[in-house]
């Protein structure tokens, strides 16, 4: 069985074009049996990535350009995963026409596109996403989710009798490092990275946990290292408040290499804490993944299958609490960073995952 993976955007972002190296790189381990290509308007040094003709390059005429390439590889390939092109009208056209593809989804698009878009604006991409999105999914042999959670919303939104699986995301650990330990007994140390502190990452739940913890968190030594953007009015919140103050640093955006030595010290690191705001439950996220490999334990505010329960490097609590934070940093203080590498593989190495998925289509006798 041969597999392509295809995947057009404007721009990757930065967490999109890592996903797609670890899958490119894995994939060469697979003889064959997997391609990983993206389009995107820009140029780029990678090898998997290609620019999209310059009359193409337009919001809606990229979309016709993935349909074009999805078409001529369906007739190369066994299954051609396509990533969902939000208020897509071609999919009218073309979605009928190319019968051994799968469609995979990161995001409850309708609802996302209201979120992140203002106004009128959201409000009609969401609408020509309701019927384009229909109309895409009802045609895919297969709906792919990067959490069961999402893939189980697309067919019940848009076509209950789909075949559905899960395609999450991954990482190349052999590229990742074993983080050095250079925790500290007497402190507690925790990493939160973002590109951005958007409002579904929780920061302001966080403020408040801390704000609310009283003697003990003047008492308690806990810093929350924040590595990435941050709005104004986040950096107002810390700089107007002394218990801020002293439990979070402020590192801006870094490179990897420029935040491994600040994760050395870290007892764990954050994912998500407000993923309700996104209307989801459950997430897959990259930095999850990553943070594992480096051998960080993890707590999170929603589910993740790679953060397995009764485990005792990863937590889940909806509810974030100050007492919460200095109870799983002091638990997790003796546990070996390669511990917590070796114990996550199965659930992170993003070959292991490609792997499954590959006998998924074997045995699905839907493709």
């Amino acid at each position: 069985m041969k597999v392509v993976h295809l995947s057009v955007s404007r721009q990757f972002s930065s967490g999109q074009l890592k996903q797609l190296k670890y899958e490119y790189n894995a994939s060469k381990r697979l003889e064959g049996a997997w391609t990983t290509i993206g389009f995107q308007t820009g140029s780029s040094s990678e090898p998997f990535i290609k620019r999209i003709p310059f009359g193409f390059r337009s919001l809606f005429f990229r979309k016709l350009w993935g349909w074009l390439v999805a078409l001529k590889m369906s007739g190369s390939y066994d299954v051609v995963i396509v990533r969902h092109m939000t208020f897509d009208p071609f999919s009218i056209l073309f979605a009928p026409l190319i019968r051994n593809r799968v469609s995979i989804h990161h995001a409850k698009e309708s609802e996302e596109l209201r979120l992140i878009r203002s106004g009128w604006k959201g409000r009609a991409a969401a609408l020509l996403e309701d019927y384009c999105g229909k109309l895409s999914v009802c045609k895919a042999k297969v709906v792919l989710g990067v959490t069961r959670e999402i893939a189980e919303y697309e067919v019940e939104k848009r076509c209950p009798s789909k075949f559905i699986g899960v395609y999450p995301n991954g990482v190349e650990t052999s590229s990742l490092p074993v983080l050095d330990d250079r925790r500290k007994v007497d402190e507690i140390n925790i990493a939160f990275i973002c590109g951005k502190f958007s409002s579904w990452h929780g920061l302001d739940k966080l403020f408040q946990a801390v704000e609310n913890a009283g003697d003990e968190g003047r008492s308690v030594k806990l810093t929350v290292h924040l590595i990435g953007e941050l709005f104004e009015e986040q950096k107002l919140s810390i700089n107007s408040s002394g218990l801020l103050t002293r439990h979070f640093v402020c590192h801006g955006v870094l490179t990897s290499d420029e935040y491994y030595p600040v994760l050395e010290i870290c007892d764990y690191g954050l994912s998500s804490l407000a993923l309700e705001r996104k209307s989801l439950r459950e997430a897959s996220t990259l930095k999850v993944r990553e943070m594992l490999a480096l051998g960080l334990p993890v707590y999170s505010g929603h589910f993740d299958q790679a953060l397995p329960q009764a485990t005792p490097w990863a937590k889940v609590s909806e509810a974030v609490t100050f007492g919460d934070l200095v109870e799983f940093g002091r638990s997790v203080k003796g546990i070996p960073r390669a511990i917590v590498r070796e114990e996550s593989l199965e659930n992170i190495e993003k070959l292991k995952i490609m792997k499954r998925t590959l006998e998924m289509f074997k045995s699905s006798q839907v493709l």
